[in-house]
C-alpha cells in the first residue's frame, strides 16, 4: 500500500545504552552528549520541525528524564536570565520548548529501534512518519531528512537513507539490492548485517527513514529480542515498494567518541552556516 498523505509525525528512538561511549553514559543518555553547545537530540528534533514536521515522538529508557527536561521550560532559568537582561538567551531558550508537540514513550527494555517504532502504532495510527536516528549527525542543505521527503512525495511507499561503505562496515549495518532510477535507487533487497560474501551491495542504510504506517503489521513482536525493521521492510516490499537516497552533505557517526569529536570540531568551524538550519 502506497499514500502520498503528508508527512506529519517522526520518531526519534533514544533509548539505546550507549555502550561504545562509556563510561560518561552510565549519567548521561547518549543523546544528551554535546556537539559544540547543543546536544544531539537537538539536531535531530529541528530537523523534523524544519520540515513543518509538528508532532514528535521521542523513545526514551529509564534514567533518560534529561531528554524530557530540555524541552520542557525551566522557570528558574528564564526568571534568572531575565534578571541578567540577556533577552537573546532567553528568546533562544523559549525556542526550544516551542519546536513541535513533543512527547515522550518509555521503551522498558533496549530491543532495539524496530521495537522502538512498534510502540508508537497507537498514536501514529494510519499516517506515514519520519524515523531520525540521533547517532547519524548529517549536516546538509536541504537536510538528511528533506532529501528523503523530495522522493517520498514523487513516489510514495517506504523510503530510506542510504550511503556507501568500505568493507570492514559492511556487516556492521544493513545493506541494500538496487536498480538505480534517475532521481532515487529501486531497493529489492535488503539484508541486516549479511557477511561480505552474501551482501549485495556495498551500499547501506544510514539512519533516516520515512515509513507508511503499513510497517507496523511487518515488525514482528518476539519477546526479548531484538526487532528488526530492515526485515519488516524486506517482508513487505512487493505490497509497499522501498525506495532509497544517497544522502549528500557531511556524516558523522556520533555513537562512538571519534565520531563525536569530528562532528564537535565541524560545528565549530561551521556553526554560523548551520544554524541558519537549526
Amino acid at each position: 500500500m502506497t499514500t502520498n498523505s503528508k508527512l506529519n509525525w517522526a520518531v526519534i528512538p533514544c533509548a539505546g545504552l550507549g555502550t561504545r561511549l562509556l563510561p560518561v553514559t552510565r549519567s548521561i543518555p547518549k543523546a544528551m552528549l554535546p556537539v559544540g553547545n547543543y546536544p544531539l537530540i537537538h539536531f535531530a528534533v529541528t530537523e523534523a520541525t524544519n520540515l513543518g514536521i509538528e508532532n514528535i515522538l521521542i523513545i526514551i529508557g529509564d534514567g533518560m528524564d534529561a531528554i524530557r527536561s530540555y524541552f520542557t521550560e525551566n522557570s528558574n532559568l528564564n526568571n534568572a536570565l531575565k534578571l541578567q537582561g540577556e533577552n537573546n538567551l532567553l528568546e533562544d531558550q523559549n525556542k526550544i520548548t516551542s519546536l513541535a508537540d513533543i512527547r515522550f514513550l518509555l521503551q522498558e527494555k533496549p530491543l532495539g529501534v524496530g521495537h522502538a517504532i512498534k510502540l508508537t502504532k497507537r498514536i501514529i495510527g494510519d499516517n506515514p512518519f519520519a524515523v531520525i536516528l540521533p547517532d547519524d549527525l548529517i549536516f546538509a542543505k536541504p537536510n538528511a531528512l528533506g532529501q528523503l521527503k523530495i522522493v517520498y512525495d514523487k513516489h510514495g511507499g517506504n523510503v530510506i537513507g542510504l550511503n556507501k561503505l568500505k568493507n570492514n562496515e559492511i556487516e556492521k549495518k544493513g545493506i541494500v539490492g538496487y536498480t538505480e532510477d534517475k532521481d532515487r535507487f529501486k531497493i529489492n533487497q535488503l539484508i541486516e548485517k549479511p557477511k561480505i560474501s552474501d551482501a549485495p551491495s556495498n551500499i547501506g542504510i544510514l539512519g533516516r527513514y520515512i515509513f507508511e504506517y503499513s510497517i507496523f503489521d511487518e515488525i514482528l513482536d518476539e519477546s526479548d529480542k531484538e526487532i528488526n525493521v530492515t526485515d519488516a521492510m524486506m517482508s513487505s516490499i512487493n505490497t509497499t515498494p522501498v525506495s532509497g537516497k544517497l544522502l549528500e552533505g557531511y556524516h558523522f557517526d556520533t555513537g562512538n567518541t571519534r565520531g563525536i569529536v569530528r562532528a564537535s570540531n565541524f560545528f565549530m568551524k561551521n556553526s554560523k552556516l548551520i544554524l541558519d538550519d537549526y
